[in-house]
C-alpha cells in the first residue's frame, strides 16, 4: 500500500512538470514571433522604406505663364529646378548609399519631347539635380515636358504623380539590379507610387 502512496505524488510532479514546459515553450515562442516582428519591421521601416527621414524643403520653380504654348512649340520649358522639386515630392530624399560604399543614388530622367536628359543624386537627404547625362544611374525616368507641367500645376504632386504613372505618362526603367535598388531605398519610392 505505501508504494502506490509514493507513486501518485511523483506522477503529479511530473504532470505539474510538464504543464510548467508547456506554458515556457508558448511564452518563448511568443516572444520569439515578436522578436521576429520587432526585427524585420526595423528594417522594414529604417532600412527599406524609411519613414524617419524629414523630407527637406525645396521650393517649386516658377513656370511662364505661357508654358504650354512654349512646350508646345518646342521650347524647353522644364529645368533641373523642375525635375529637382518632383524627385524630392516623390520621396528621394529617402535615398541613401548603401553602407560602407560610395555609390549614391542617382536618378536618370529624360524629357520625351526635347530628349533633354537630367540626372538627380541624392546625398544626406537632398536630392541633386543637375543637366547632362548620369554615370551609373540606378532608375530612368521618361515623360514629357506637357506631363511635367500637368504634375507641376496641380495642387497635388503625389497624385499627379501616380496618376500619370497608372496612365502611362511617365515610364520608369530599372537600371541596377534589384539587390541594389533596396540597398538605396527605392522600394520606398515604389511603395510612394503605387
Amino acid at each position: 500500500m505505501s508504494t502506490k502512496h509514493a507513486k501518485k505524488p511523483k506522477q503529479k510532479k511530473s504532470k505539474s512538470r510538464d504543464k510548467l514546459h508547456k506554458i515556457f515553450g508558448h511564452i518563448m515562442a511568443i516572444i520569439a514571433i515578436i522578436l521576429v516582428i520587432a526585427v524585420f519591421g526595423g528594417a522594414y521601416y529604417f532600412v527599406i522604406a524609411p519613414n524617419m527621414v524629414s523630407k527637406p524643403f525645396i521650393e517649386k520653380p516658377d513656370l511662364p505663364d505661357d508654358a504650354l504654348e512654349k512646350i508646345r512649340g518646342g521650347e524647353q520649358v522644364i529645368t533641373s529646378g523642375h525635375i529637382n522639386y518632383l524627385i524630392n515630392e516623390i520621396g528621394a530624399y529617402k535615398l541613401r548609399k548603401p553602407f560602407a560604399t560610395k555609390s549614391l543614388p542617382i536618378i536618370e530622367f529624360i524629357i520625351t519631347d526635347t530628349n533633354e536628359k537630367f540626372y538627380s543624386y541624392v546625398n544626406d537627404n537632398k536630392p541633386t539635380t543637375k543637366k547632362g547625362n548620369p554615370k551609373n544611374e540606378d532608375i530612368i525616368i521618361k515623360g514629357s515636358q506637357e506631363t511635367i507641367l500637368k504634375i507641376l500645376e496641380s495642387g497635388n504632386t503625389l497624385a499627379a504623380v501616380k496618376q500619370a504613372n497608372d496612365n502611362n505618362e511617365i515610364q520608369v526603367e530599372l537600371v541596377s539590379d534589384m539587390k541594389t535598388l533596396a540597398a538605396k531605398g527605392y522600394l520606398s519610392l515604389y511603395d510612394t507610387l503605387k
